[in-house]
C-alpha cells in the first residue's frame, strides 16, 4: 500500500529544521510524499498572533517548489477556524482511501499529545511519525502506553533550530541566513516580516 505523510504546524516561518525532518521521515518508510498543511489559528499557539496565513502559505509554497516529493495543502487554511488535528486526519483519509497515512511531529509536539483535541480518537486514526536522535525517557513519561503503540521513531539529525528564535532575530536585526531556504529569507525581508 501506497504512503503518504501528513506534517501540520504553523511554520512561521518554515525553515531548514522542518524541510529536514520532513526528507528523512519519507526516506524512512518510502513513502510517496509529504503533504505540508500550514495551519489557519494552531490550537497549542493561542497565546501568540501568527503571522497573516497568506504569508506562512507563500513562505511554505517557496521552499518546498522544487521538491517533487512535497506537497503543499491549504486544508486547514481554506476551514478559515481553529486547525484541529482530528479534523485534518479525517479529511485526508477520505480523500486517500487506497493510501497508508502517518502523521508527521517533533519530539516536542509528541509530548504534548495528550493535551490535544480528541487526541484518542487520532491515536486510534493514525501512526505517528517522530524523528530522533536520543529520547531522553523522562520527557515520555507522561504519555499513554497505548499511544507508543502508534508511534513509529526514526533517526534524523536534530537541527536546534525554532520558527520562534527565527522571528527573535529578525526582530533584533540578526541573519537568518542559512537557518530557512535562500528564497524564504528573501521573501522574509520583501515584506517586512517579524519586524
Amino acid at each position: 500500500m501506497k504512503k503518504i505523510i501528513l506534517f501540520g504546524g504553523t511554520f512561521d516561518p518554515i525553515h531548514i529544521g522542518h524541510l529536514i525532518l520532513a526528507k528523512y521521515a519519507k526516506e524512512f518508510i518510502n513513502a510517496e510524499k509529504v503533504i505540508f498543511i500550514p495551519s489557519y489559528i494552531p490550537p497549542h499557539k493561542l497565546n501568540y498572533t501568527p503571522t497573516d496565513w497568506k504569508h506562512r502559505y507563500n513562505m511554505v509554497k517557496l521552499a518546498i517548489k522544487n521538491c517533487k516529493d512535497f506537497q503543499l495543502s491549504d486544508f486547514e487554511i481554506k476551514r478559515k477556524s481553529v486547525s484541529y488535528t482530528y479534523i485534518t486526519v479525517d479529511w485526508f483519509k477520505k480523500r486517500y482511501r487506497n493510501y497508508k497515512l502517518y502523521f508527521l511531529i517533533g519530539l516536542d509536539s509528541l509530548v504534548t499529545l495528550p493535551t490535544w483535541e480528541k487526541w484518542q480518537e487520532i491515536v486510534k486514526k493514525i501512526k505517528f511519525l517522530v524523528g530522533k536522535r536520543m529520547i531522553q525517557q523522562n520527557l515520555l513519561s507522561n504519555l499513554p502506553k497505548k499511544v507508543f503503540k502508534k508511534i513509529i521513531f526514526f533517526d534524523s539529525p536534530i537541527i536546534e533550530i525554532s520558527s520562534s528564535e527565527i522571528r527573535e532575530r529578525i526582530k533584533n536585526s540578526f541573519s537568518i541566513k542559512y537557518l530557512v531556504p535562500e528564497k524564504v529569507e528573501k521573501y522574509i525581508l520583501e515584506h517586512k516580516l517579524y519586524k
